[in-house]
């Protein structure tokens, strides 16, 4: 099962409702078959810009980040169910980004001149390859005139 992040924003709830509220949505995620693996709370902190969520006005948001396991093909029922409660202003579900490998420095390679890059030379080289093919694939005639006869 892949791993995947859901961010999600509460709307500003007495302890015991908030936590009820994440009750249901951990209820939701082991429905689907998942695995919670984290839960970070983020406080309770102002929203970005103005939202409204099932006819209300949000200018403030309990924040929290479920990190779980769930089959793939259960993540659109997922956000789908989480659609539905009031309570929950804004729900996305992402899959972690994997970090990017380190590259090896080329840049003084790159910064040689062209004939004597790696690159170009290896280039070079099958170019010549492909002539000598073309060339040797070439007609010759079998006559030992100093010219082509047929040219005239």
């Amino acid at each position: 099962m892949p791993t995947y992040e859901l961010a999600i924003l509460y709307r500003v709830l007495p302890r015991d409702q908030l936590a009820q509220a994440l009750k249901t949505t951990a209820n939701l995620i082991f429905q689907e078959g998942g695995i919670i693996r984290k839960l970070n709370n983020m406080g309770l902190n102002p929203t970005p810009y103005r939202m409204t969520s099932h006819g209300q006005k949000i200018k403030q948001a309990n924040y929290f980040l479920y990190e779980f396991d769930i089959p793939a093909a259960s993540v659109a029922k997922l956000r789908e169910d989480l659609g539905k409660y009031d309570s929950i202003v804004r729900r996305s579900i992402y899959s972690p980004v994997t970090p990017i490998k380190p590259v090896d420095c080329q840049l003084e390679d790159e910064m040689q001149i062209a004939p004597f890059r790696k690159d170009v030379q290896e280039m070079l080289k099958r170019a010549k390859k492909l002539e000598e093919e073309k060339q040797r694939r070439k007609v010759k005639p079998n006559h030992n005139l100093p010219f082509n006869p047929f040219s005239l």
